[in-house]
């Protein structure tokens, strides 16, 4: 099956490059440039995860992230925050984030990708244990 996954990042070459790679490990990619627009598309879509940078015009990352963990339906939704703001050791995340990972942007995509795929799938049995206990 196809993970959908909704990329959020202003800087136009990083989307297009950071879509083409998930593309070429299989997954679906839904890229738009800032929280705002990503906003847009959640009323219509349902994403396996969000990956979004931290500093953005519009909305912000954290705000962002704010606001669709206090949206009932999408607050369950695995949300990686990437930025270039991050240190590869992870030692300035955000302390105030409420996504499940932060990543650098300077990392590699290898260290991101068991990560992701690895909250989809714990994000998707929540769901089908909430399901089995309704």
């Amino acid at each position: 099956m196809t993970h959908k996954i909704l990329l959020v990042d202003d800087d136009n070459e990083f989307r297009t490059v950071m879509t083409l790679a998930l593309e070429s490990f299989g997954y679906a990619v839904i890229a738009v440039a800032d929280g705002k627009a990503a906003f847009d598309v959640l009323r219509d879509e349902r994403p396996d995860a969000i990956i979004s940078d931290l500093h953005m015009p519009l909305l912000d990352g954290l705000t962002f992230c704010r606001q669709v963990r206090s949206e009932t339906g999408l607050a369950e939704i695995p949300f990686i925050i990437l930025s270039a703001y991050i240190e590869s050791d992870g030692s300035n995340n955000p302390p105030d984030t409420l996504a499940d990972q932060c990543f650098s942007k300077q990392g590699s995509i290898s260290t991101l990708l068991p990560q992701l795929e690895s909250l989809i799938v714990a994000a998707r049995q929540r769901r089908s244990e909430r399901l089995c206990e309704s």
